[in-house]
C-alpha cells in the first residue's frame, strides 16, 4: 500500500511539474512575441501642391418665369361669338381682328362686330368658343407678351446689398439642361418679406425665339465677388472631430496640419488658413492615414505620346 500510494504521489508531481513547465514555455513564447518589433506599415499616396486659382462667391435665388405683360381682349359690345380668327399660340399684331360678334338685339340689324387687339402679344388662352355670350365685361381670350420674360427671385436680405438695377445674372432652367440665359435686374422691392427676411427682385431675360414659357422653373445666379485663393483637391481633406485637416508628405512620414476651409469649387476646395502653399498634399490615399504614418509615393508611368 505504502509503495502505490509513494507511486500516486510521484505521478502527481511529476504531473504538476509538467504542467509547470508547459505554462512557463507559453509565458516565454508570449515574451518573445511581445518583444518583436511591429510590423510598419506603409501606405502608398500621391501629392500635389497647392494651387492659387480666382474663386467667385456667387449669390443663389430661384422663381418662376412670368410673361413681360399680359392683357385680356374684351367686345366692346354684347353678343355671341360667332368666330375666333385666332388660335392658342397666334402672335397678334395691334389692331389686328381677333373676334367676330354677332349682336343679337330684337328688332335691330347690326353688322357683325370685329373685335380687335389693343396691343403685340401671343395668344395665351381663347376664353369663349363661338356661340357663347359675350358681354363688354366678359374676356374672350388673353394675350401674353413673350419677347422679353421675367422672373422674380426671393434674395436673402443679406445679400441684397451687391445687387443693382441693371446687375447682370445667369439663369439656368430645368427645361434647358446645360444652357446658361443672360439676365439683367430691372426691378428691386422697397419692402422685404418680414418672415423669410427676404428681398423679392426682377430680371428680365430676352427670349426673341419664345422658347422660355411663363411658369418654367428658374435658378438665378449672380456673381458676389472675385478673388484668386489657394487650393486643394477636395479629395485632401478629411475630418477628425469637426475638425479639417491635411496630410503634408516629407521624409517618408505623413505630418496632419489642421486647416480652416472655405469655398468648394467643383473638385477644389479654398484653403483659408493652415497652409503656406509650397507643401506637397497627399491627395490619393489621405482617408486612411494618421499623423506619422510611413508612406511611400505612387509613381505614375509617363503619359504616351
Amino acid at each position: 500500500m505504502k509503495i502505490g500510494r509513494i507511486i500516486i504521489v510521484l505521478i502527481l508531481i511529476a504531473l504538476v511539474a509538467f504542467i509547470g513547465y508547459r505554462a512557463n514555455q507559453n509565458i516565454q513564447a508570449k515574451k518573445r512575441e511581445a518583444a518583436k518589433p511591429a510590423p510598419v506599415t506603409i501606405v502608398p499616396v500621391e501629392t500635389m501642391a497647392p494651387a492659387h486659382q480666382d474663386i467667385e462667391d456667387k449669390i443663389h435665388s430661384s422663381g418662376n418665369l412670368q410673361a413681360d405683360a399680359e392683357m385680356s381682349i374684351f367686345s366692346k359690345v354684347p353678343g355671341k361669338i360667332a368666330n375666333n380668327l385666332v388660335k392658342m399660340a397666334s402672335v397678334v399684331s395691334p389692331g389686328q381682328v381677333v373676334s367676330i360678334v354677332n349682336r343679337d338685339e330684337v328688332g335691330y340689324d347690326y353688322k357683325p362686330y370685329e373685335v380687335k387687339s389693343d396691343a403685340k402679344g401671343v395668344v395665351a388662352r381663347i376664353l369663349l368658343n363661338p356661340g357663347a355670350a359675350v358681354n363688354p365685361s366678359s374676356p374672350i381670350l388673353n394675350l401674353v407678351d413673350l419677347d422679353t420674360v421675367k422672373v422674380v427671385a426671393a434674395v436673402d436680405e443679406k445679400k441684397i446689398r451687391f445687387i443693382g438695377l441693371g446687375k447682370p445674372a445667369s439663369v439656368t432652367l430645368e427645361a434647358f439642361p446645360g444652357e446658361t440665359f443672360n439676365a439683367r435686374v430691372t426691378n428691386l422691392s422697397p419692402v422685404a418679406n418680414p418672415v423669410a427676411r427676404t428681398i423679392d427682385v426682377e430680371l428680365s431675360i430676352p427670349n426673341p425665339a419664345h422658347r422660355l414659357k411663363p411658369g418654367m422653373y428658374a435658378e438665378v445666379e449672380w456673381v458676389e465677388s472675385r478673388r484668386t485663393a489657394l487650393v486643394v483637391p477636395l479629395v485632401s481633406i478629411v475630418d477628425r472631430g469637426g475638425q479639417k485637416y491635411v496630410f503634408l508628405a516629407g521624409d517618408g512620414q505623413a505630418r496632419m496640419v489642421p486647416v480652416t476651409t472655405g469655398t468648394v469649387v467643383n473638385d477644389v476646395i479654398e484653403i483659408l488658413s493652415g497652409l503656406k502653399g509650397d507643401e506637397r498634399v497627399i491627395t490619393t490615399g489621405a482617408g486612411l492615414l494618421n499623423d506619422k504614418d510611413k508612406i511611400t509615393l505612387i509613381e505614375r508611368p509617363a503619359a504616351r505620346k
